[in-house]
């Protein structure tokens, strides 16, 4: 009898001590996981913004670029005699060309009159096609341009006198972009006017 109420006992089940035991346990390891699940979606969140903000800046400046580089495109015959930097400043610019070649400068687009500024309030690079200005490029914290003349010599002061927009040959750009994570990315690049 005593070996049959020895066997009953053990498999009556868990006693409560083991029962908190395994409970103990299994929240731990529900812990661990649930944080480990929790720091690697936080984690891929940040990838992606980051991600987006990098491309962001990229297109944007690739737009950029190419608008200016083509400053003073004229191929009409004969040619308008268009200004191809019109204004110059250390956060803006404005350049004209005549893509199309039919003498009349466009403000559809592609726009041929364009302006680039940074609004620091707006935290954002603005582009107006002579429509209205809309953001080229979000999450802006700095922009610069800088003037160089045909010997690489620096244009100053700034904005450029009428006299020094004809000597400007090369702008540089210089661009910090930052997101909602505070991470900071900068951007310079050098544009040389293709058709002055």
């Amino acid at each position: 009898m005593n070996r049959s109420t020895h066997l009953n006992r053990q498999s009556a089940g868990m006693t409560l001590v083991e029962l908190t035991v395994t409970i103990v346990i299994l929240a731990a390891v529900f812990l661990i996981v649930s944080s480990l699940f929790l720091s690697t979606s936080r984690f891929q969140s940040r990838t992606v913004r980051r991600a987006e903000a990098q491309m962001n800046s990229s297109q944007g400046m690739s737009l950029m670029t190419m608008e200016i580089r083509q400053a003073g495109a004229d191929p009409a015959d004969p040619q308008i005699g268009l200004i191809p930097i019109v204004s110059a400043s250390a956060t803006q610019i404005r350049v004209r060309s005549d893509l199309n070649g039919d003498g009349v400068l466009q403000t559809t687009e592609p726009s041929e009159d364009v302006t680039y500024s940074y609004d620091a309030g707006q935290r954002a690079v603005l582009r107006n096609p002579g429509s209205g200005a809309q953001v080229a490029i979000p999450d802006v914290g700095s922009m610069a341009f800088s003037y160089f003349d045909a010997t690489n010599q620096p244009l100053t002061p700034l904005p450029l006198s009428t006299a020094d927009l004809a000597l400007v040959r090369s702008v540089g750009l210089t661009m910090t972009t930052q997101n909602r994570d505070s991470v900071g990315m900068t951007l310079s690049t050098r544009i040389m006017l293709r058709n002055l």
